[in-house]
């Protein structure tokens, strides 16, 4: 596994260096810098952690500031644009009492508007936008090749359990771009501005959500009703499955990766004692618990602090029952939509999810796993996103022909 490359003795701030690594790829990072960023931090200090990355990201837009002033505007892009993933991982650990930590909403702000100004000087057309919801909206953006209105191929990307909707670029926006594909990003319910601006928390059944999401895709002109691809990223790979169990309307899903149940992912190492505890509501005792265990390791800490804000509950205790909502079962038949479910060979989140979701679905699939000769055997692929998005698209290339592609297709045999 590569996960443990740049702290060998905290696994998890080694994925989180990763993750704001493998974001090169598209200008969210240069790899030189994340080194010298994470050899300054002391493995398992936070406060070093923010401090780093931060003072990276400040720099980052001082430099693009700069650009900018020449009109230099490629590399002011770039700079914004690692700027914006720099203050999305500063802010990553910053956990007890979000709403109340001015660190955290400064890293956040800054994080949004970093990205914003690199749009702005971008050769793409950027929209924010507002996706009618339950009586308000959900932010987002959508991103275009030009301002012709011409209908293209979209995907739409939904996050995860930590994701923002401007790190959805890094994920597959600016690889759809690259694609010739519009690309429309949203925050839901649990996720970046929702939750942050308009205290909305996760809800299980997704399809409340992404179906507004898609009657609003379906109203652009700009996007072909008949070539729409959504994109589930983590926990999102639960979430858009989930929602595909009534809106069908997509051409095709792609699941990275594939989640049958969530609420495994904090109860494979749980004892059944606990979970038993948990179940019968012995809060006190199962609190204490959950709170001593969370002093032995960064990664269980953060996902459960995580967890009591992004689900808006008081306890650890409740946050373990209302993931048990999160499963796919009884329901992963009544997904008709074609699925490309991925898979990650060391899924240390996840492991076995993709292949319990594949054994259960009824629908059209495509199983792909990402090996460790190939970098690709982390949670979600990071730092191999070339090989993921060959895969992807690969795989929407057949799924989004239209039907004069196909019949050109099978008439030449290819």
């Amino acid at each position: 596994m590569v996960i443990d490359h740049f702290f060998k003795s905290n696994e998890c701030f080694s994925y989180e260096a990763l993750r704001a690594a493998g974001y090169s790829n598209y200008g969210g990072a240069d790899l030189a810098e994340v080194i010298a960023i994470c050899s300054k931090i002391r493995p398992g200090n936070e406060d070093d952690w923010v401090h780093e990355w931060q003072k990276a990201a400040e720099r980052a837009v001082s430099h693009a500031v700069k650009s900018k002033s020449v009109k230099n505007y490629e590399s002011a892009y770039q700079g914004y644009l690692r700027a914006s993933n720099y203050f999305r991982t500063a802010e990553f650990f910053r956990r007890e009492n979000v709403e109340e930590d001015n660190v955290s909403q400064f890293l956040y702000k800054s994080s949004e508007e970093s990205f914003r100004e690199a749009m702005g000087v971008s050769s793409f057309t950027y929209e924010s936008i507002a996706i009618p919801y339950e009586g308000t909206t959900l932010p987002g953006y959508f991103v275009s090749l030009d301002s012709t209105k011409k209908p293209r191929r979209t995907i739409i990307f939904n996050g995860g359990y930590d994701s923002t909707m401007s790190e959805g670029w890094f994920a597959i926006g600016a690889a759809a771009l690259a694609r010739g594909y519009n690309f429309l990003a949203f925050d839901g319910p649990g996720q970046g501005a929702a939750v942050r601006r308009q205290h909305l928390y996760f809800r299980h059944d997704w399809e409340h959500v992404l179906t507004p999401v898609v009657d609003y895709a379906l109203t652009r002109a700009d996007i072909d009703a008949n070539a729409i691809a959504i994109f589930g990223w983590s926990m999102g790979g639960y979430l858009v499955a989930r929602a595909a169990t009534q809106e069908h309307r997509a051409r095709a899903i792609i699941l990275d990766d594939g989640v049958y149940d969530f609420g495994s992912a904090f109860r494979t190492q749980q004892p059944a004692l606990v979970q038993k505890l948990v179940e019968l509501e012995y809060d006190s005792t199962c609190n204490w618990i959950f709170g001593w265990v969370q002093s032995f390791s960064t990664g269980i800490r953060w996902g459960l602090r995580n967890g009591k804000w992004t689900f808006g509950v008081r306890s650890v205790s409740e946050f373990m029952r209302a993931v048990k909502n999160y499963t796919l079962e009884g329901l992963s038949q009544k997904i008709v939509t074609p699925c490309l479910v991925l898979d990650a060979e060391n899924d240390h989140f996840l492991k076995g999810q993709p292949e319990d979701l594949c054994k259960s679905l009824q629908c059209e699939y495509e199983f792909v796993s990402l090996r460790a000769e190939e970098g690709g055997d982390t949670h979600c692929h990071q730092g191999a996103f070339f090989r993921l998005h060959q895969v992807t698209f690969d795989y929407l290339e057949t799924r989004l022909a239209s039907d004069e592609e196909r019949t050109s297709r099978l008439v030449h045999g290819l």
